[in-house]
């Protein structure tokens, strides 16, 4: 059945799914098992499987996917729908420069339903056509009522799925809504993912240069998760590009997730985007963003989804991202990193009569949280101090920051390593313990003379 049928001049392939029910366990008449081997058959297309058995954990996982699209059919009937939004921040000022709206499902008996719960639901049912639907008309009715109330309104974007994209009337719903509340089309924005516009690309890009036609702008969601074609990228009008939290979550300490981070945001720059960094939850993220030239953020660092209410009141108050976190002192500043108290301790005798500013950090992980909120021109540390999946640390620093000077304090037996690693280039000296504090000094005075020549 696999196999291609030519039709005329068409090929047509089919992509046969099996459900199985074996008698007597599943059933024990033929109504029975024709119904539970469908079952079987339409979780086997769920799941992407050629075929799947039968059993009662399906039955019941069936029964229960059953209720809640019906549950979900009632929600939507009875408005059960709130929204939430999440501010977005301009890196540059601070202030909250727009928002996403979140949707969130308040059931009557079992309370607040997360997304996860039932988008997927909505999405393979087609319910996700009038729930977009209303979220377009929420969204547009809600910034007519803030911009009669006064005060700032700011742009909100709201996520179009792909079956909306496809089969949802989305362009002419919001002209009509925008009409409706005599909105500024500024003052809605638009968020795909790349799995929107790579399914049909050349309908989805007449379907958005329509978009930009009406006023609207867009942006790429989860950019780095899927195809991430630079062709295809140039090829669609976006404003904006969205770095997935995935890439953010670990950007301080894994080179890679960094190294793609900033590869994005130099790339959607080149073509005149703007970039906003999602799941930004810690100062060290943000500093690191910010230091790459990234646009804007979104996550619990600076706020969580809250209601409209709140939101609000956050616009209302002029509520900033307090940007003090970012930058340092005019002096120079030196990074000791080492487990033992001791060492970290005869560095600090050592130097720190000099003028220099001296942080200290006992592992890895801290390590990496003070280089990446702080600027740091020399990194002191000892060879063996490592992350917990066994990369050293000279190496990671070497990564995400090359513009640092990286001074290794090495024992005799760890001698081949810092050699290796001198040889690497992620290293400028190293010195065996113990060492002369003279010598030490002289050291530090060179690296600092390096990092400034460049």
């Amino acid at each position: 059945m696999s196999a291609p049928i030519t039709i005329g001049e068409q090929a047509v392939q089919l992509a046969p799914r099996l459900g199985v029910a074996v008698f007597p366990a599943d059933g024990d008449d033929a109504e029975a098992l024709l119904r539970n081997a469908e079952a079987a058959q339409k979780q086997s297309k769920a799941a992407l499987a050629r075929f799947l058995y039968f059993s009662q954990e399906l039955n019941a996982r069936m029964a229960e996917k059953l209720e809640l699209e019906q549950m979900l059919k009632r929600a939507i009937q009875e408005g059960q729908f709130v929204l939430y939004y999440q501010p977005k921040v301009d890196l540059r000022t601070g202030a909250i420069a727009g928002a996403e709206a979140l949707i969130r499902w308040q059931h009557p008996e079992r309370g607040m339903v997360p997304p996860d719960r039932f988008i997927p639901l909505a999405e393979e049912t087609g319910l996700i056509v009038p729930i977009g639907d209303w979220v377009i008309r929420a969204v547009c009715a809600q910034q007519s009522a803030w911009r009669q109330a006064g005060g700032p309104v700011v742009p909100v974007a709201l996520n179009l799925s792909a079956l909306q994209f496809r089969q949802g009337n989305v362009l002419a719903t919001l002209r009509s809504v925008l009409e409706e509340h005599a909105l500024d089309p500024a003052c809605v924005e638009l968020e795909l993912t790349e799995s929107v516009v790579m399914q049909e690309p050349a309908i989805a890009q007449q379907t958005m240069l329509a978009f930009g036609a009406l006023g609207l702008k867009l942006s790429l969601d989860d950019f780095g998760t899927g195809y991430s074609s630079l062709a295809y990228l140039k090829r669609f009008p976006f404003q904006y590009v969205k770095i997935d939290r995935a890439f953010i979550t670990d950007v301080t300490s894994n080179p890679d997730d960094a190294a793609i981070s900033m590869a994005i945001i130099a790339m959607a720059h080149s073509l005149r985007m703007r970039v906003i960094a999602e799941g930004v939850e810690t100062a060290a993220q943000l500093q690191f963003l910010r230091a790459r030239d990234c646009d804007y953020i979104q996550g619990y660092y600076f706020s969580r989804p809250v209601a409209a209410p709140a939101f609000h009141a956050m616009l209302a108050s002029g509520q900033c991202l307090d940007l003090g976190v970012c930058g340092a002192g005019p002096a120079p500043t030196i990074l000791v990193v080492d487990e033992a108290t001791e060492l970290r301790d005869s560095v600090q005798r050592a130097l720190g009569n000099e003028g220099y500013r001296i942080l200290q950090a006992r592992s890895a992980s801290e390590a990496l949280t003070v280089l990446a909120t702080e600027s740091v021109q020399v990194v002191l540390s000892d060879r063996m101090v490592h992350k917990r999946d066994g990369r050293p640390l000279i190496s990671i620093v070497a990564r995400l920051y090359p513009d640092t000077i990286r001074i290794v304090l090495s024992g005799y037996a760890e001698l081949q390593a810092a050699l290796d690693a001198l040889n690497r280039g992620e290293v400028y000296r190293f010195l065996t313990k113990p060492w002369d504090d003279q010598l030490l000094k002289h050291t530090v005075v060179d690296a600092l003379r390096r990092h400034q020549s460049g």
